[in-house]
């Protein structure tokens, strides 16, 4: 699993303050979102849970690598499965979303890019039971399961607090959107984020949000 752009995105534009002390990534791939938010909060405790073994190896060498690794702990276990009495402060997901799409024959490719593993109301009753009082669940999907979000959230109690609907380029319509979401009512804030041009190039919108993350 290479480092992509929405990996890249959901690590940079999820909230992270003081409050946010124990955090979840699930479907950590290889370790990118962990890593970022370890970058961006001194002291995070951060699980990630990954279900793909080779990604587990390749994310646990990563955190080896870094200067975070005694606070970035690689799970290898579906999320389903995965059990703890921790509650966390903040989950993160970048999940896997193309709902009943054609597949590639690669098995692995189709774990990370298919929700048949885990199709967002697992994901999202799963992670409802370890939120903290205040805690948060973050996500990057396609606009097309806004309606499903809205039924999902609903069923558990939860709202959306922040919503950024994501713009390949200039003059074209969204493709995805962050969102987050809280047991806790609050106003909700929604913007948009271009992320190129329409000559392909980075928008200083998309720069800001991601420089202290790109060489």
């Amino acid at each position: 699993m290479k480092v992509g752009t929405d990996g890249v995105l959901l690590g940079a534009w999820v909230r992270v303050d003081s409050a946010t002390c124990s955090v979840l990534d699930v479907g950590a791939g290889t370790g990118l979102i962990a890593l970022m938010i370890a970058q961006r909060h001194a002291e995070a405790e951060i699980d990630a849970v990954e279900i793909d073994r080779e990604a587990c190896e390749q994310a646990s060498d990563n955190v080896g690598k870094s200067p975070f690794k005694s606070r970035i702990n690689v799970i290898h276990q579906s999320f389903p499965e995965y059990a703890t009495a921790k509650t966390y402060d903040l989950i993160v997901s970048n999940p896997p979303f193309f709902a009943h799409s054609l597949k590639s024959p690669d098995r692995k490719r189709n774990a990370a890019r298919h929700d048949d593993t885990l199709p967002l109301r697992l994901l999202i009753g799963h992670a409802t039971e370890m939120l903290s009082e205040n805690g948060r669940i973050a996500l990057l999907l396609p606009v097309q399961l806004s309606e499903e979000l809205d039924f999902v959230t609903a069923t558990h109690r939860l709202f959306q607090t922040r919503r950024t609907d994501v713009i390949p380029a200039e003059g074209l319509a969204p493709k995805r959107f962050l969102t987050e979401l809280s047991a806790q009512n609050l106003p909700k804030k929604t913007d948009t984020l271009v992320l190129e041009t329409a000559c392909r190039e980075r928008t200083r919108q998309y720069r800001e949000l991601t420089e202290d993350f790109y060489l």
